[in-house]
């Protein structure tokens, strides 16, 4: 699936205070929750199943670039949200580099292939150097998000 059926502009965030990892992922499913139109029991769930996933092994790949995914139930498609953070946090990835770029993935429970071939897909756009550079280079949540498209038409 191509990002830009996953991705909104709603759903792209740039300059999101950090913290640590923990806060990002509740802040992030507190943010995609309210976009789509949950509650604060799906923003609970979804917050659960990425630290359920997070304890199998971190989803930083390195590079500064993490991919947090999970499967939930409610949700009827793929969503992403793409955020770069306002500072570098620890995300346990395996180059010991802190995060800046998130794309994480929400996935309803039933969709196991499109769920990899989207990880897949994302993960070699975000693997790319001067994909990371040109989404470190955004000042703005707009400028994130096309600049997000470019680079799919692009790979």
């Amino acid at each position: 699936m191509k990002i830009k059926n996953i991705l909104t502009q709603q759903l792209t965030q740039c300059g999101i205070p950090g913290g640590s990892k923990k806060r990002v992922l509740e802040n992030l499913s507190t943010f995609v929750t309210e976009q789509l139109g949950g509650d604060g029991d799906q923003a609970e769930n979804l917050f659960h199943n990425l630290v359920a996933r997070e304890r199998l092994g971190s989803t930083g790949i390195g590079e500064g670039v993490a991919i947090p995914h999970c499967r939930v139930a409610g949700f009827n498609r793929i969503h992403g949200c793409l955020i770069k953070l306002e500072q570098a946090i620890d995300f346990g990835s395996l180059d010991d580099q802190p995060v800046d770029l998130i794309f994480a993935l929400i996935v309803p429970e039933e969709q196991n292939e499109e769920h990899l071939a989207t990880l897949a897909r994302v993960a070699a756009i975000m693997q790319d150097d001067s994909s990371r550079m040109s989404l470190r280079q955004c000042s703005s949540s707009e400028e994130l998000y096309t600049t997000a498209l470019q680079l799919e038409r692009a790979a």
